[in-house]
């Protein structure tokens, strides 16, 4: 297992501010906004941050924020304006003050709570699971963006919630990214490719996944995920195609339990257009190869699972 940045997510190894024209960590504003009741519905704002690109630039801002009160969270609400690529939702421990700044692919905290790509929807936590996050718990939000446009291009993106009772959330969750990462190497033409996660580098007990996501990146056609359990059939958690405009997490029913030394293996089609081998990286024109996992109990696992 290497640990690195998603999404995704989320989202996510690479480091590359894609020629932004200031350095990494040149703070911009301080907007971050836990806990703001602003937002219709019923949802609040967890977390947000403006940001602006030039023509043609990909980069990446990141927002800090400290939570002010213990909340109980049920729902994620993602706010992704156009030239938002992903965003990646890790608790975070580090000195950073509070506010929005430039930064890198790589920055990002050690677990994942939340993440989103381009279109994704809400996301329901199944009843009797959902997020604790402490009075005082440190958030960091990593925004990945792209303006493909020929104009200046500026936006605010960010996570609303909604909130739950302490009753309500017996069970709180994490995500792992499961897939390759610098062995992932994409010719021309169509192919398959793939890699592993062995869970017990994610836990030493076993997990319950409760919802599933996909993530590639424009060259993905299909992801199929299947885990293999000494002495069992294996378990196909999805075999589906894959859409970089609509990426999203599904519940899964019944819960898939994944346990220690069961190994997980991620395979990933593509169909490359562009005349040129394609590399992992986190570029939207580099590729990607993850299958998302959405599981309890949290066990503030690095979220990015690798094997070979």
């Amino acid at each position: 297992m290497r640990r690195a940045c998603l999404a995704v997510t989320l989202s996510l190894v690479v480091a590359c501010n894609g020629g932004s024209s200031m350095p990494a960590d040149d703070v911009l504003d301080v907007d971050a906004a836990v806990g703001t009741v602003d937002a219709p519905d019923g949802w609040q704002t967890l977390v947000q941050g403006d940001w602006s690109l030039n023509m043609g630039e990909e980069g990446y801002y990141c927002v800090y924020a400290t939570v002010p009160r213990d909340m109980y969270v049920k729902a994620f609400r993602p706010i992704i304006p156009p030239g938002t690529h992903h965003t990646v939702l890790t608790r975070y421990t580090g000195s950073q003050p509070d506010g929005t700044v430039r930064c890198s692919a790589g920055t990002n905290g050690q677990s994942m709570i939340y993440g989103s790509g381009v279109g994704s929807p809400d996301f329901t936590f199944p009843a009797g699971v959902g997020l604790h996050l402490t009075a005082g718990t440190r958030l960091l939000l990593n925004l990945h963006l792209y303006n493909t446009s020929d104009q200046v291009l500026t936006g605010t993106s960010g996570t609303l919630i909604q909130e739950a009772t302490a009753a309500e959330i017996q069970n709180v969750g994490e995500i792992v990214l499961a897939g390759p990462t610098a062995t992932l190497v994409v010719p021309t033409g169509a192919s398959t490719q793939s890699g592993t996660c062995n869970i017990s580098n994610i836990t030493s007990q076993p997990i319950q996944v409760f919802a599933l996501s996909s993530h590639m990146h424009k060259l993905g056609t299909n992801l199929r995920s299947v885990v293999r359990r000494t002495g069992s059939p294996d378990i196909v958690l999805q075999d589906q195609p894959y859409d970089f405009e609509h990426q999203n997490f599904q519940l899964v029913a019944p819960f898939v339990e994944l346990r220690p030394g069961d190994v997980l293996t991620t395979t990933c089609s593509y169909n490359n257009t562009t005349g040129a081998t394609v590399r992992f990286g986190d570029s939207s024109d580099d590729e990607m190869c993850f299958t998302d996992l959405f599981y309890y109990p949290a066990q503030g696992a690095n979220f990015i699972c690798t094997g070979f």
